[in-house]
């Protein structure tokens, strides 16, 4: 997916009308397919999130950023943590989180905790306040 994609599906999400809970969570990155064995590499997940996060930047202005350690010690603790923060912090290392007028959340990251599933781009909207 290229980031024109990326940023028409961020608008369709993020502005959307619906009720209670946001959409949930997607992953972006994609197939691949332009990459020698069908896959595209950690570098270029990586890359793919610092364009969309820059052009969220200068669209929507500086992101808001969390590490998920301490969610992830919350929830070893048995609190619960409402989705889709828990979700991607089980996935992830680092959240970039932008809020629009409505208080609806956007959070582009990288899950790369898990060396089976490899590296993918998420993101999530919801209007679930972050803690």
């Amino acid at each position: 997916m290229d980031i024109a994609k990326c940023l028409a599906l961020v608008d369709e999400l993020w502005d959307r009308d619906v009720g209670g809970p946001g959409p949930g969570m997607v992953e972006l990155a994609v197939s691949g397919g332009e990459c020698p064995d069908g896959r595209l590499t950690a570098e270029d997940v990586y890359a793919l999130e610092e364009a969309l996060t820059e052009r969220l930047t200068t669209r929507r202005g500086a992101a808001a950023r969390w590490g998920t350690g301490t969610l992830r010690e919350r929830m070893s603790r048995g609190e619960e943590i409402p989705d889709p923060w828990a979700r991607l912090a089980a996935q992830a290392v680092e959240l970039r989180g932008w809020e629009n007028a409505r208080g609806r959340w956007l959070i582009v990251t990288v899950a790369d905790t898990d060396p089976e599933a490899g590296v993918r781009l998420l993101l999530a909207v919801t209007d679930v306040v972050p803690d």
